[in-house]
């Protein structure tokens, strides 16, 4: 009898210290947003909306402190601190905003009439040593460095799968711009995302990404980030030793991590001027 007021006195305790949230998030017209980042920054605590816009996150009091964020290609960031977020929406569901961000450019950079390209990242094929994602949490990502010697536009990305078991692969392609810390913000304009049935998959995959005008200044990161439920199986990458090196993270918003010596075989063809 004591066990099970035990087992009884824990289970209180764990739920009233982690409480579920489920909500939508919708555009200034009140549109469903699709694939939106929910998490909480710098934590392994995070999500991605679904195709109709709504997600369910779980939020333990130790994070009260945190910040929880929402961010999309393209919008504007809302942020809330995490425990001024569960007093605001106990008991109902959240209803959160984004507005359409308009983009400042620069300036206008041209592609050069004459130019050289290079392939840049890890071209490795091997299925000897594979990286990637063996369950569905949403948000989750890995990703490949993109050493950049001169300003170039990227021309298409190849990510080289090792073993796939999903009968259909639904992700994103993010660009980020590297700092001295690891990734930064994200350098699309546009989301680009990779939608490929078994059938179509060998040992790579290309993308032919010229229209979405990609300038890259610095090194950058190539990812893949799952954004959809693709129900059981499993996808690996090939990857080797001593390659560019490769990064991953456990959830939306959540921290980079560099993966030890080996790097995933994503690269990307760039052009640049002669």
């Amino acid at each position: 009898m004591k066990k099970t007021f035990l087992l009884l006195f824990l289970l209180i305790s764990v739920y009233a210290q982690a409480q579920r949230f489920q909500g939508k998030i919708v555009d200034q017209n009140g549109q469903p947003l699709p694939y939106v980042n929910v998490g909480v920054a710098g934590k392994d605590v995070g999500t991605v909306s679904t195709a109709n816009g709504t997600f369910a996150l779980t939020l333990p009091d130790s994070l009260n402190q945190q910040t929880l964020l929402f961010s999309a290609i393209g919008y504007g960031s809302v942020q809330y601190k995490v425990g001024d977020f569960k007093r605001q929406f106990a008991g109902q569901q959240a209803v959160i905003q984004l507005r359409e961000q308009a983009v400042a450019l620069k300036e206008v950079v041209v592609r050069p009439q004459k130019f050289k390209t290079k392939v840049v990242g890890n071209e490795t094929t091997s299925k000897a040593m594979l990286v990637g994602f063996k369950s569905n949490g949403l948000g989750s990502e890995i990703g490949t460095l993109l050493k950049i010697g001169k300003p170039s536009f990227v021309e298409q990305v190849t990510f080289n799968i090792g073993h796939n078991k999903y009968d259909t692969l639904f992700l994103r392609v993010n660009i980020y711009q590297m700092g001295k810390d690891g990734p930064e913000q994200n350098l699309l304009r546009t989301p680009i995302y990779l939608n490929v049935t078994k059938e179509a998959i060998t040992d790579g995959i290309t993308l032919d990404v010229r229209k979405h005008n990609i300038y890259l200044e610095s090194d950058a990161l190539l990812s893949l980030e799952l954004v959809r439920d693709l129900g059981e199986g499993g996808l690996w990458f090939s990857s080797g030793m001593f390659n560019s090196d490769s990064y991953y993270r456990k959830a939306s918003q959540g921290e980079w991590t560099k993966i030890p010596v080996l790097g995933i075989g994503f690269n990307a063809t760039v052009s640049y001027a002669k």
